[in-house]
């Protein structure tokens, strides 16, 4: 399983869809999952900027990989949020027979981030919304990416700000890298 970590807006679900069209894994993004839900809870915090909550979370997430038990890989894009799900997701990994190899967090610069949720014209992307949104990710994330580092997993930054092709490309060599492609 690959991880993905990035702020709102740095471009992980497009290089998510293309990472995974590339080699034929299947991608679970928890914020699509989410949009795509019809739970009046859930879509009320998303138009609030407001987290969903871990056991929601959790469950979203356990029933979408039993769903992918079929492919090879996984990139999993907005998972895990905290130390607590990063927790949950090494104790359910192995029941799906998986593992983490390896998390690319992508590195964008906060006023290009707010340039790109400013135009995509979502109900959560007011500047208010988005604010609150890059102030959790931030506080949050940290956290869990030095978790991941002390328990030895590869971390690799990737700059997320050039053309999409170029971001691409530049996670695409990570994976051979890694020797996952």
């Amino acid at each position: 399983m690959i991880l993905f970590f990035g702020p709102p807006g740095s471009g992980k679900s497009v290089q998510g869809e293309l990472l995974v069209k590339r080699n034929g894994w299947q991608w679970l993004s928890t914020g699509q999952l989410f949009r795509e839900s019809s739970d009046t809870e859930v879509l009320e915090r998303l138009a609030t900027g407001e987290l969903i909550d871990d056991d929601m979370t959790n469950r979203v997430l356990d029933d979408a990989l039993r769903k992918a038990s079929d492919k090879s890989r996984v990139v999993l894009d907005g998972y895990p949020r905290n130390l607590d799900q990063a927790k949950w997701l090494d104790e359910h990994l192995p029941s799906h027979g998986r593992e983490i190899l390896v998390v690319i967090v992508f590195d964008v610069p906060k006023e290009e981030l707010i340039r790109r949720l400013s135009g995509r014209g979502r109900v959560e992307d007011s500047p208010q919304v988005i604010e609150h949104r890059l102030d959790i990710y931030f506080r949050s994330t940290k956290p869990v990416i030095d978790y991941y580092q002390d328990r030895g997993v590869a971390v690799r930054m990737v700059n997320g700000h050039d053309d999409v092709n170029e971001v691409h490309e530049r996670i695409q060599k990570v994976i051979e890298e890694c020797s996952l492609a």
